[in-house]
């Protein structure tokens, strides 16, 4: 969330947080001004410790009541937490209604509420909204907020006055990051890296764009950079083990999480999952089982569990549980989270996949008819499908993939599916129906080599032939009406 108040100097205020820490400790009375003990409040709050963050504004507050800057940062810090209510009761206490700072913390409220106009009216007022700080402080909020179009105006607002300036160059990266124009994004990253070879932030930024791109080796170099620069950079960990995830390398994936984590960069309850999805990949579901405890564990705690993490948590961990063949605790674990998210289609999903684990064709099917009630898009009948076939539910399978080719011939791989579905069953009118549609078709020379290495019995072998002479059939057909075309 938006700060209002500018951090002192990095030396001054690790000498101002340790000398607060040793009064604290020797529970003696320490006089300081109401901005350092915003200041202090805001450093506890970048590292995710509210209670130490609020603990510093409460004592702000009984030295200074009614200071700007402290009401300012405990309102932000209600924000942090979710608590919207109470930001606006502490947004109403604040007597100077037209500081600017006071106005940013408004409009934050205003688009929490999704009231745009109101926000744009409100922000139009700021007396400083010309200068570059303001524009860019805007300009983040509109993008952490989600409104990227909003956030455009204020970029354009900037481009006449401020287009040389090295801060707003950084702005546009951002923005272009933010706004998925990675090639623009790359180019001013470079253009900033040529001015500041040393600046962590400007290589995070790059590596973001090339993860984004699938780039996952140039990621991981960047943050190599970032971290040369600053091997405390916890964006850069977190951007670096995201990488090496989708590298397969899930080792060097959880050892980056937890640097993250070390980092502040990465909450606990999105750390342990992130952890919980690297041992689920390495199919080390004792492990993952635990890491997602201890999310279970921290969502209970801060009272979490309607949050929509928790549905993929408790999912997860039913999943775990169901390969080390615990079926009962699965089976409960998903009771468990329907009780909070009765109408959630991800864990009738995850249920029907425990049945069809158990064996339990039957009861997984219900959960499948009841899933299909609540929820009959494209996307849910492709991922029933799918789990039928993992499981070697070959019949089923092919009931759910028909559904979603009637829907979309050119969905994902589902005309890949059925042809291999209709070769597996000897179905040649299916097969070059589905093969049809295949972004990549089954050739001659691709069937020949099944004839030759992968047929089990004479039956499949005697089909595979007369699909193999159709093929030939039909292309010598082509090439004569292609020929005759000609004259």
């Amino acid at each position: 969330m938006s700060r209002k108040n500018i951090p002192s100097e990095k030396k001054e205020l690790e000498k101002l947080i340790t000398n607060y820490e040793a009064a604290k400790a020797e529970n003696r009375q320490l006089y300081l001004d109401g901005d350092q003990l915003a200041d202090i409040s805001d450093w506890y709050a970048s590292r995710s410790k509210f209670e130490e963050a609020q603990e510093a504004v409460t004592y702000g507050l009984q030295l200074h009541p009614g200071n700007t800057d402290l009401l300012l940062e405990q309102a932000y810090l209600y924000l942090d937490t979710r608590n919207l209510q109470k930001a606006k009761q502490v947004l109403d206490s604040i007597t100077e209604a037209y500081d600017p700072e006071v106005k940013m913390l408004k409009a934050e409220l205003l688009l929490n509420e999704g009231q745009l106009e109101e926000t744009r009216s409100l922000l139009a007022t700021i007396e400083d909204a010309d200068e570059l700080g303001r524009i860019c402080e805007v300009v983040y909020l509109y993008l952490e907020m989600g409104y990227p179009d909003m956030a455009k105006e204020w970029i354009e607002k900037g481009e006449k006055t401020y287009s040389e300036a090295k801060e707003f160059m950084a702005l546009q990266a951002d923005y272009a990051l933010a706004t998925q124009q990675f090639d623009s994004a790359i180019k001013i990253y470079n253009q900033l890296l040529d001015i500041e070879p040393y600046n962590t932030p400007y290589w995070t930024g790059l590596a973001k764009c090339y993860f984004f791109q699938s780039k996952w080796s140039k990621a991981i170099e960047a943050c190599d950079f970032a971290l040369a620069a600053d091997e405390s950079d916890g964006e850069a960990y977190t951007t670096k083990a995201h990488s090496f995830f989708q590298l397969n390398n899930f080792d060097k994936s959880i050892e980056y999480y937890k640097k993250a984590m070390e980092y502040k960069a990465v909450s606990p309850d999105m750390g342990y999952m992130f952890i919980g999805l690297c041992y689920s990949a390495k199919e080390d579901w004792e492990k993952a089982n635990e890491y997602y405890d201890k999310v279970i564990d921290f969502l209970e705690k801060s009272n979490g569990n309607e949050s929509a993490l928790s549905i993929d948590i408790y999912t997860n961990k039913a999943n775990a549980l169901a390969e080390l063949g615990r079926y009962k605790e699965a089976h409960q674990t998903c009771k468990k989270i329907s009780k909070i998210h009765p109408k959630d289609a991800t864990i009738l999903l995850t249920e029907g996949k425990i049945y069809l684990l158990e064996r339990k064709l039957e009861k997984a099917r219900i959960c499948f008819i009841k899933l299909s009630d609540i929820d009959s898009s494209i996307d849910m009948y492709y991922m029933i499908a799918c789990i039928y076939m993992e499981n070697n539910y070959e019949i089923e399978s092919q009931y759910y993939l028909e559904k979603v080719y009637a829907l979309d011939p050119k969905f994902e791989d589902v005309a890949e599916k059925l042809s291999v579905c209709s070769l597996a069953y000897g179905d040649i009118e299916g097969f070059f129906k589905y093969n049809s549609d295949c972004a990549h078709p089954v050739t001659e020379e691709a069937l020949s080599g099944l004839i030759n290495y992968a047929c089990q019995n004479e039956e499949q072998r005697k089909i595979f032939k007369k699909i193999l002479a159709r093929m030939k059939k039909e292309k010598k057909e082509n090439k004569e009406n292609k020929k005759n075309k000609g004259k």
